[in-house]
This record gives structure tokens, sequence and C-alpha cells, in this order.
């Protein structure tokens, strides 16, 4: 149907597979499954499945389901030629339900599109769409007869290797985003259970044979209501197959009554969006997960969606995030703990400069009246305990001066429960089932603002700064949470709730500094916090890899979580400049023993006159094998033996990353044990 200079597409018009041939190598890329024998085991549902370039999940008035196939039920399909490709309208005339999907050649890859006008439920009452599944077996290869892997987004990245066989008993499913609390009302925190890390990057790839072919497919439209599915062989069938479907529709359970009885009901409106994504494919070298984040990050460039925020005269950085203040209970009222003052905050910098320590990010948590547990302004207001804005106008001055900078801590978009500072009946978010929306950030529970609130607690908050003209904000949970609202004369959807977002980032004429953001805040964001620095652990996985800090490193500022928390900060600052993280420390002036009975005691150890050393001596450290390489990006990483990584940069540098008790050498080159070398490697 198409070529171009790399790729010749091809596409079957009964079925909507196509082929792609990469000319730079001859390899074949099948969207399906050509043939079916018995030895792959497939029955008759999975094989129209597998066979098929679109299946959907049909749902019924009483909230079951059905899947469709082309393959395998009846439909009616008008495929039309397009010049680089073609366009099919499809339907299921028996349940009223069709769609138009585009498959198209562009200069990096495939283009697959399924416009949201084209969507039809003519029988909405009896039919709706639940799921749509695009070409689910792309790339499938069987159990390990080709080497290479999976790669899903989960933390900073992770690998899922060929084999015949898994310890997992069910696939992967992942919301891009987290899950939506406008449909599910509550996420709550649980003490004994560590949270798996959201898919922030909307991404997701395979390699066939590394450093020979692989593929990324980026998620341009669409993730909002995406859901990511990995399928190792060995769970159900005996392939490996990673792909996205799209939520359309989802069921829920609405109470009728306050002793719990209730009915399942389907959401009224079906989902608005459109479906968007790309297959970008890897050849030679490039055929690795080190190709597909340089890949990605030049996607991500090209869409103005990822810019430059580095210098590359700058010392390397540090987050330090003290905490201000909190709020106590004395008697019948609160009253505040002073954790470190305007005054306190100076001096600890003004120690840390003598000592060295250079572009310090300083965010100031608990800044406001009452300190981090007491709801923020909508204008800018200080605990008078703490000192003046003159004071600490002063400090930010002082911070230019030395390439740091000064971030007030925000979270516009929650309110915290039981606090007051907002109004339950009009400022809150609603789920579906007009509950509002309740969630956890720092250990402390908090409701949702509506879109309206949220944008006057960021963008007019920030106009409030004019004491303070040249600090930044650090934005927590605003990056990272992404919800519909069905509140009366508010609703919103995921994917407007994404467009709204990103215009009020785009708004605020300051500096800002995100908490593990999504995708969509990158284009905004000059420091990334607390960055990932491995995965969540899932069964499936079989290697944790630095995707997202090869992808993003050199053009964001990334940082880790506080190594006050870590157990091992010999091993920790290893792991930092594998993954090109830099360094984050919690800081007080006083112990922590004042903020035993607050929400803050979480924060078990931080005051500076005990980590001062650790963090004089972890900045020098790390500045020393880091700086060398900032604003470079990262060109290979391999890793020659267990606990060995050699990562190259653009620049020339060559970075040597011993994890052992026993010293390395490689190329002529001898790196202690528990230590990090970089330099030129001279051929």
């Amino acid at each position: 149907l198409a070529e171009n200079d790399t790729y010749a597409f091809y596409a079957n018009p009964e079925t909507l597979a196509f082929k792609v041939v990469d000319l730079r190598s001859g390899y074949v890329w099948h969207s399906n499954l050509d043939e079916v024998t018995e030895a792959d085991r497939l029955n008759r549902t999975w094989t129209a499945f597998a066979q098929s370039g679109v299946s959907i999940d049909l749902m019924y008035d009483d909230a079951t389901t059905d899947r469709l196939s082309i393959t395998r039920d009846g439909h009616s399909l008008d495929f039309n030629r397009l010049p680089n490709g073609f366009s099919a309208e499809l339907s299921f005339p028996l349940y009223g339900l069709g769609l138009t999907i585009n498959v198209t050649l562009e200069a990096d890859g495939v283009k697959v599109e399924v416009p949201s006008d084209s969507i039809v439920e003519s029988m909405p009452d009896d039919y709706k769409f639940e799921t749509i599944h695009l070409y689910p077996f792309f790339g499938a290869t069987k159990g390990g007869s080709v080497p290479g892997y999976l790669f899903i987004p989960d933390g900073s990245g992770s690998l899922i290797r060929y084999a015949d066989s898994t310890k997992a008993s069910s696939m992967f499913y992942g919301r891009y985003y987290g899950d939506d609390l406008g449909m599910i009302s509550t996420n709550l925190y649980d003490y004994y259970v560590n949270p798996a890390y959201p898919l922030a990057l909307p991404v997701l790839g395979a390699i066939h044979g590394v450093k020979q072919h692989g593929y990324l497919l980026v998620l341009e439209s669409g993730a909002p209501y995406a859901r990511l599915r990995a399928h190792p062989a060995g769970i159900i069938t005996q392939f490996n197959f990673i792909y996205n479907s799209f939520i359309y529709n989802e069921s829920f359970f609405q109470a009728t009554n306050r002793a719990g009885a209730g009915v399942t009901a389907i959401q009224k409106e079906t989902n608005d969006f459109d479906i968007v994504m790309h297959y970008r494919f890897l050849d030679g070298d490039d055929a690795d997960y080190v190709g597909m984040a340089t890949n990605y990050r030049e996607y991500l460039l090209d869409n103005e969606l990822l810019r430059n925020r580095t210098e590359d005269n700058d010392p390397m950085g540090i987050r330090l995030e003290f905490l201000m203040g909190e709020r106590k209970r004395f008697l019948f009222w609160d009253v505040s703990v002073p954790m470190t003052t305007f005054k306190q905050l100076d001096a600890i910098l003004e120690d840390l400069n003598a000592n060295q320590v250079k572009g310090i990010q300083t965010v100031l948590y608990g800044w406001q009246k009452l300190g981090a547990s007491a709801t923020a302004p909508t204008k800018l207001s200080v605990e008078p305990q703490l000192g003046s804005l003159k004071t600490l106008a002063s400090i930010n001055e002082t911070l230019l001066e030395q390439d740091g900078a000064l971030q007030l801590y925000l979270d516009p978009q929650s309110a915290l429960k039981g606090i007051g500072g907002y109004s339950v009946r009009s400022d809150l978010a609603m789920s579906i089932t007009n509950k509002n929306l309740l969630g956890y950030n720092r250990t402390k529970v908090n409701y949702y603002y509506h879109l309206a609130q949220v944008q006057k607690r960021l963008v007019g908050f920030s106009e409030s700064l004019s004491a303070l003209p040249n600090v930044e904000l650090a934005l927590d949970v605003i990056g990272n949470t992404l919800y519909s609202d069905f509140k009366s004369g508010n609703q919103l959807n995921r994917e407007g709730a994404k467009a709204a977002y990103t215009e009020a980032f785009a708004s605020v004429e300051r500096p800002l500094s995100f908490y593990a953001p999504n995708d969509y805040a990158l284009a905004y964001t000059k420091n990334l916090y607390d960055a990932p620095l491995s995965n969540s652990g899932y069964l499936y996985t079989t290697d944790s890899v630095p995707f997202m800090s090869i992808a993003l490193a050199g053009y964001v500022n990334l940082y880790s979580t506080p190594l006050n928390f870590s157990s091992d900060l010999t091993f920790e600052r290893l792991r930092l400049v594998d993954y090109q993280l830099y360094p984050s420390f919690m800081v007080t002036h006083h112990p922590t023993s004042r903020i035993l009975l607050t929400y803050s005691n979480w924060i078990y150890s931080s005051q500076y006159s005990q980590w001062s050393d650790k963090i004089i001596d972890t900045y020098a450290w790390m500045a020393d094998r880091l700086e060398p390489v900032k604003g470079a990006t990262i060109q290979s990483r391999t890793v020659p033996q267990t606990g060995i990584s050699v990562i190259t940069f653009s620049n020339g540098q060559t970075m040597i990353v011993n994890y052992t008790p026993q010293p390395f050498t490689w190329a002529s080159i001898t790196v202690a044990a528990n230590d990090a070398w970089v330099g030129e490697i001279q051929p």
C-alpha cells in the first residue's frame, strides 16, 4: 500500500492486519498471527483475537461483557486505500457498534488512529463499547524462541525477558496515570503495602534480538483511558505480546440505601477521546532499551513536549526539602510547631555554601500558617513564627547567586480532610457515585478540588507572589494525579483534565518543579523530584532499567527521593550516579521529636546537626562523578557482569559503576569496590 525510504507497508483488507518491512535490514514486523497451528494451543476465541486487527468488548445493559473479533463475528467492513495506508469503517450491525480506523505509514514507522467522532453506538440502551483492542499481537513472539524482551514503563523502566514460562499467574494490566478516582471514589493509604508506581509515560515496546530489531509504541492521544496489557508466555498462551486497550464505558456499584444495598450501573456518557499511537521502529545498535529511551526523547523534543531546562555550566544540583512548620493540637485549638525558621534556614544554607555545596534547590514544605498539615492559602501568607517575607526574599537572592533556587512546596489539587480553608459542598470534585474523591499524600488523607479551584490555587496563587519575584514552585500531586469529575456543573473527563492542567502549567510565569510527574507535565518541568530508582517488583519483570533517566537526563534535572530514609547510603549513591539522578534530603533545624504527634511523623530523622556531614560528603562524592557528564545524554549502557554498569555519554565520557565488594577492571581502568569512575577511555 505504501513505501518510503525506510519502510514498506502492506495490509490485509479482510482482517485489517498489516506488515511492515524495515528496508534497512529486511526484517518484517507482523501486526497479527498469520497462521495458527494445533501446537499453538489457542482456542477459537484466542485465535480470532490473535488474527484480528481490531477486537472489541461490548457491554450489555446488565453490565456483562462479550468479545467480538473481525475474524470470528459478523461484521461489516469498508476498506479504503489512502496514499500512505488505509482507512476502514468497521461495524458490528447486530449490536449497532462501529468505528473508523486509520493506519498510515510515516517517516519513523506506522501511525494508528481511531477518531472519537467515528465511534457509533446506535443502540446504547442495549449495547455499548466497553473496550477496544488494537493490534494486540503486534510483534508477538513464541516462548523463548526469540532472544529479547517486552518493555513496560513501570517505575524507572521494566523488562520482561522472553522465556517459555513465567512465575506470574495472570497478565499485567496497568492504567496510564493510575486509576481514575472519578470512577472508584477512594484510593486510601495502606501502611503495610508499598503502592505500585503509576505508568507515568504512555509508551511500551519490544525487542527481537538485542541490537537487532525493536519498536517503541508512543501513545500520542488516548492515554487517560488506555490500559497497557503485557502477556508473558506461559500464562494463558505460549506467546509474548504487549499492547494498549482503550476504555469507553465502565460499570460501577451504585448504593441505593445506607445499609449498603445497591445495583450495578453503567456510566451514562461514553468516554470521548481520540486514539493516536505511533509504532516507531528500531534497527541495529538502536534496538535495545537505551535506543527506545533515545527514540522517545526525540519524539518528545520533536513535538515540543520536552524542553531543555538544564545549564551545562551550572554545578550539580541537590534538593534540600525543609520542613518549616507543622500543626499540632493543644487542648481545643491548633498551634504552630516551627521546625525551621527563616533565620535557621539561612544559617544552614550558609554552612553548606562554606562547604562547597552549590546548586541547592531549596524546597520549603509547611511554609503556610500552621504548617504542612494546614490548607495552603490562595494568596501568599506565611506562618508568622517562621519570620518575614523580607528575610525570605534575601535568602532567595543569595541562593540565586550560588546557582540555587528557592521553591515553595504547593499541592493545589488536594484538600486535607477535616481541615478548614475550603467548602466541602462547593469546592470539591465528585465521583460517578456522588461521593467526594478520597486519596492520600504523605500519609495525610485528602479530598480533591474541582478544576476551577485547582486553577485558583495554582495560577491565582502564583500571581500573588510579587513579594518574592524570583521564587519558584514545587508542585506535588497535580503532576501525577488525573481524575474525572462528575460534579454537576463541573463535569470533566480525564482527557479534558489533562488539557486543562497543561494549560494551567503554561499560565504560571515561574519555573516549576514536579514530584514524579506524568508525561504531560514534562514540557513545564525544570526539576523532576522523587524520580524512581527501580520498578514495582512485579513477578512478570526480570530487569529494572533506567529508561526514564536515559530519556530525560540532559534536559530535565532528575532528583532522588530523600536519602534520609535509605538503609544503605553507599549503595543508594551508586544507584544515583548509575541512573543520573541528583541527591535529595529532608532537613529540619529542630529534632523530629517535636513532630512525633503530628501528620509529619513520617519524617523520622532530618535534623541538620545530625545530617550535615552526610549531605556534604554525598554532594562532594556525587559531584565528582556527575558534573563531568552534566548536560550530556546517555549513548549506551551495558552490564558486563552482575554488579557492574558501564555507561557512555554524548560528550565522550564513560562511567563505570562497581556495586561489588571487589575492585573491577575495565579497559585498563580499575574501579575500587563500591565506587564509580568517570572519564575518557582511550581507544
